[in-house]
């Protein structure tokens, strides 16, 4: 059943594709080579990659570090095959939704997506992973991790087992909580709603200090407004590219789970190329995630700026507090071992270890 209803979402994309095509109001984004401000600069070697157009889909704004990782990375493509390689960019759910995006992109009919580690656990069940909370100590910390062997093999082993190869992992940095009420410590949690992904590991963390009331993004800022949940928890870049700043008061910077940004291709259209397009896509989708990490560091100040323009408090725990969310947060470890098991569970955590 899952075999036939993926066939039928990659006819839909394919229809979609073929309809956005002969539209004007519904162009791609498509990339030019870079200008000489936008990438590096490089001479035309004369090698033959081939000549290929791919669509890359994501559910994102054109404002995310996603669009302008993607955005880095297909024009390093066009520059470096010498125009023999394109990109067509679609923002914004222009094709899909994110659980269908991704189950077109396993299937073929979609080439390459960005989105976060957690849209993909229904297809690669090892990024349960980066669920568990409070794992990094801090943002370098975070990115050590993503540049390390074990992200970049064993990660992808995970994903190639399921239909993918991942490209480059970047960040937005962390999941922050915002909320209406005062709240100086754990204890203040205690009785706020707390709207969530609908993500089981997501939910079983923040109901073991507050109640997590799982909600759809796009009902969230009319139910802060209305106060049906006092708080939600995003990195800057959603909460202030959703104007969230205004309808909440306060900032806790919890830095509970990583924002990652995955950037992955259909599994066997990476393998189905020859040896040196391999090379070149692994390189410039390498430039491009170091591209994206000093967007991300910029947005990030600029953002929380902006918050604070807005009028909204920034809070940070005490050490006993930030213990106390560590210690909750073995509630997912263990639903996370109890599905993946404890040797995987214990490689990434060995991972995060040398990260450090």
């Amino acid at each position: 059943m899952k075999k036939f209803l993926a066939l039928i979402m990659a006819l839909v994309i394919v229809l979609s594709l073929v309809a956005c095509g002969s539209s004007k109001t519904e162009a791609p984004a498509t990339s030019a080579a870079p200008a000489a401000n936008d990438a590096p600069a490089t001479e035309a070697n004369g090698e033959d990659y081939g000549t290929y157009n791919w669509t890359l889909a994501m559910t994102v704004a054109e404002t995310t570090t996603n669009y302008k990782m993607v955005e880095y990375f297909a024009n390093l493509m066009n520059e470096k095959s010498n125009g023999s390689i394109t990109i067509d960019l679609y923002p914004g759910g222009q094709l899909a939704n994110t659980t269908e995006q991704d189950e077109a992109c396993v299937a073929g009919s979609i080439d390459m997506v960005t989105g976060m580690t957690s849209d993909l656990t229904d297809f690669v069940k090892e990024m349960a992973l980066f669920d568990m909370p409070n794992v990094f100590d801090d943002i370098d910390h975070m990115r050590r991790f993503l540049e390390s062997d074990y992200a970049k093999v064993q990660i992808n082993k995970y994903c190639e087992a399921s239909g993918i190869h991942m490209l480059a992992f970047s960040d937005a940095g962390f999941r922050q909580l915002t909320t209406n009420k005062p709240t100086a410590s754990v204890a203040d949690l205690a009785n706020q709603k707390i709207r969530t992904m609908t993500n089981k590991y997501h939910m079983a963390y923040w109901n073991s200090v507050a109640s997590a009331v799982p909600m759809q993004f796009n009902e969230l800022f009319m139910g802060l407004q209305q106060g049906t949940v006092d708080g939600q928890e995003n990195p800057y870049m959603n909460i202030v590219g959703n104007n969230l700043q205004e309808v909440q008061k306060y900032i806790v910077e919890t830095n509970h789970v990583g924002h990652i940004i995955v950037f992955f291709m259909n599994n066997d259209l990476y393998q189905s190329l020859p040896e040196n397009t391999r090379a070149l896509i692994d390189e410039c989708a390498a430039e491009a995630a170091e591209f994206a990490k000093g967007v991300a560091s910029e947005s990030i100040e600029k953002d929380k700026q902006i918050c604070l323009d807005a009028g909204c408090e920034i809070v940070t725990f005490n050490d006993e507090d930030l213990a106390t969310l560590r210690e909750n947060a073995q509630i997912v470890y263990d639903m996370v071992k109890e599905d993946l098991g404890a040797e995987t569970v214990q490689l990434f955590q060995d991972a995060i270890d040398a990260a450090r």
